[in-house]
């Protein structure tokens, strides 16, 4: 199965705005995709939810979901390559968790070299949805 992790913003855009990646969340619900989360990436969803006002109820229902279909570990690896070193710790994530995708619009993330870590592709979300396509698994 298709190991994926989904920066803030897509948490942001798919529970408070109804964007693109709601797509993604639905295939972590119907276990055709696996999430992995941290507790850094949890701390960072509460703090932007926070930021953008989101409603109690949107937050129980992202913290609800990331309960239940997140996968959650804790990376041991230290990363410091991102030119924000607020965003290594999705880095890390990624590696721990063998991702096949990193699904962001972070241009700190995405101008890393040849848009990869280790084996972790970093694609934007209107890269990764033709390839859920061509998968035919929307």
């Amino acid at each position: 199965m298709l190991k994926v992790i989904l920066d803030t913003n897509q948490f942001v855009s798919a529970f408070l705005f109804g964007g693109m990646t709601k797509t993604v969340f639905d295939l972590v619900l119907n276990n055709k995709l696996e999430l992995y989360v941290s507790e850094d990436l949890k701390a960072e969803v509460l703090k932007k939810f926070k930021y953008y006002g989101a409603s109690e109820q949107a937050l129980l229902d992202a913290f609800l979901f990331l309960d239940a279909k997140g996968i959650a570990i804790t990376p041991k690896t230290e990363v410091s390559i991102c030119r924000d070193p607020e965003d290594n710790y999705l880095l890390a994530l990624a590696e721990e968790a063998q991702a096949s995708y990193l699904v962001t619009r972070d241009k700190d993330l995405l101008d890393l070299p040849q848009k990869e870590w280790k084996n972790t592709k970093i694609v934007k979300p209107e890269e990764f949805l033709p390839y859920l396509r061509s998968l035919k698994l929307i």
